[in-house]
């Protein structure tokens, strides 16, 4: 399957992949030379359908963690109602802390 781009439907969801893992690598050095102890898990989401937050807290159940870390754009008003909030969501039914950082 090609998209419009031209670009093979796995070549971008690798550059996903890649672009996400990167991000959470940076994220988890911070949080590291900050004496912070920091544990991630990259997660694919395999069902469209599925919401991100959901999987979330799903993934976070498993984990002895005391707290859930996670960022937010802090969009409001039409922006909010279109795109929703991810971080919202995982408030919403979190079994442990959440603590939500809001992003520059």
């Amino acid at each position: 399957m090609t998209m419009d781009t031209g670009y093979a439907l796995a070549d971008f969801q690798k550059a996903m992949r890649e672009a996400g893992q990167k991000v959470l690598a940076t994220c988890t050095a911070t949080a590291r030379q900050a004496g912070v102890e920091v544990d991630t898990k990259f997660v694919i989401l395999e069902v469209l359908t599925q919401r991100i937050c959901d999987a979330i807290n799903e993934e976070a159940k498993g984990w002895p963690a005391d707290l859930i870390v996670i960022g937010t754009h802090g969009r409001h008003g039409f922006n909010h109602l279109l795109l929703g909030s991810v971080a919202e969501g995982v408030i919403r039914l979190a079994a442990k802390p959440v603590l939500v950082i809001r992003g520059s």
